[in-house]
């Protein structure tokens, strides 16, 4: 959009093509002639990791010496071990997968249930 508002374009051409709102491109446009690209950069650089890389490294082995995996046990444990608490459980099955643990969430209801055998195998004990 900078670079079209620069060359002379339209600013009606410059939304309908990249479906900003023209004060949008005059800020941008703006920021752009004061400070040249480091003006137009976005300055979100995303957050630091929860965990540093030995906490995230001391998890895994944790997990990866353990028999049994619970996703509640997990929440608990870094939360308990280093005050951590993740909003996404995608956080914590990244966790998991960097272990090298795959899971599959449990499904209320059996996607392969035939419901026809299920109603003649229920006539079949009642006749027993």
């Amino acid at each position: 959009a900078v670079k079209m508002a620069l060359l002379g374009e339209p600013y009606s051409k410059i939304t309908e093509t990249v479906g900003m709102h023209k004060s949008s491109i005059t800020i941008w446009k703006q920021k752009f002639l004061a400070k040249g690209l480091d003006g137009i950069k976005l300055a979100y650089q995303g957050s630091s990791s929860y965990l540093t890389s030995a906490q995230r490294a001391e998890t895994i082995e944790m997990l990866q010496n353990k028999n049994y995996w619970n996703l509640d046990e997990l929440v608990a444990y870094l939360d308990e071990k280093y005050g951590v608490i993740y909003q996404s459980k995608q956080s914590y099955y990244d966790l998991l997968s960097g272990a090298g643990i795959s899971w599959k969430k449990s499904q209320k209801v059996n996607p392969k249930v035939n419901l026809e055998l299920v109603k003649k195998s229920e006539k079949r004990s009642r006749i027993f």
